[in-house]
């Protein structure tokens, strides 16, 4: 039984000590976002033994640049790393309570911050310049897009737009579905998936409405990511990955990767998909084709790759991993 599923009323107000609840879980268990990567050729890859203080708890990962940040959980905190001088010590930037998920675009570091209700938005060459901005509504996941910054709302069913001019949010909540956990940018629109009832939602981010009918997908879906023509599923509960199309939203199968998959990232050649249970990352070529291509040791959450090398967060021991080709 996964654990962000959530039959409760979403219209309920939660009270405080719920959503500390639900962020403690959440910080333990939650998969790692969608990213765009570059796929390695080799069917293996090597840490450099290095790994790089992270601070407690890190959940998530994203690399802009020579910088890679990565959102600490339990310090509140998104930790600046720049990857060309590894020896010095980190940039330390304030996010709101329990941020889960960091995203960077337009110019900014997003953050999502499940203990308060918000995101915290980061000018990333001005430490200590995080605005928190109130949701409202519970923050799960981030993505930025043209047309603003989009939020996942996990128990409230819906998925909230942040105006990054005005800093506020931006109409009405979309309603997407059971538990949206996770969304992407790509082909023209949003794309939520939905945890509590195996679904993805297609939202028209000119619009702010969901395009058709929801799309079902596999069980207990965590991830999503858009990428060759296609929208990736990533469903934890039944070890497979949905492919869907990207032009129309109709389902092109479901692949079996094992496991419980979590997190996934469009490479140059296809996908990664990450098995946050146990730390295999597999590789899915356009054709549906898969192959092992290594194991992360610990408890694997996020992943992302950028200046030159493959960023694994390992939340036991509170660190990112830096991969490299064999």
């Amino acid at each position: 039984m996964s654990v962000l599923t959530a039959p409760r009323d979403p219209t309920r107000p939660l009270s405080r000590k719920t959503m500390a609840a639900f962020a403690a879980v959440m910080l333990v268990l939650l998969l790692a976002p969608a990213a765009v990567v570059i796929l390695l050729r080799e069917p293996a890859v090597v840490s450099d033994d290095r790994r790089l203080a992270a601070g407690r708890l890190p959940t998530d990962v994203a690399v802009e640049g020579s910088t890679v940040w990565v959102v600490s959980g339990r310090d509140d905190r998104v930790v600046a790393l720049d990857v060309r001088d590894v020896e010095g010590d980190p940039t330390i930037h304030r996010a709101g309570s329990s941020p889960l998920r960091v995203a960077v675009g337009g110019g900014s570091v997003w953050t999502a911050n499940a203990g308060d209700d918000s995101v915290t938005r980061i000018d990333p060459l001005v430490p200590g310049s995080g605005r928190r901005i109130a949701i409202r509504a519970p923050a799960v996941d981030v993505a930025v897009s043209a047309e603003g910054t989009w939020v996942t709302n996990g128990l409230a069913g819906t998925v909230t737009r942040v105006d990054p001019v005005g800093n506020r949010v931006l109409g009405t909540p979309v309603r997407t579905g059971s538990f949206p956990a996770a969304l992407a940018v790509g082909a023209g629109s949003v794309w939520v998936v939905n945890a509590g009832d195996g679904t993805v939602a297609r939202i028209d981010p000119r619009e702010d409405v969901v395009l058709g009918r929801r799309i079902p997908v596999g069980r207990d879906p965590q991830d999503i990511a858009v990428g060759h023509g296609s929208v990736w599923v990533a469903n934890r509960g039944d070890g497979t990955v949905t492919r869907l199309s990207a032009r129309t939203g109709r389902p092109e199968g479901a692949i079996p990767v094992g496991g419980a998959p979590g997190a996934l990232a469009v490479t140059a050649e296809g996908v990664l998909v990450l098995d946050t249970r146990d730390g295999t990352v597999r590789a899915i070529d356009p054709s549906g084709r898969t192959r092992r291509v290594t194991r992360i040791e610990g408890f694997p959450t996020g992943l992302a790759v950028g200046a030159g090398s493959a960023w694994v967060v390992d939340a036991r021991s509170g660190t990112v991993i830096r991969l490299r080709p064999r």
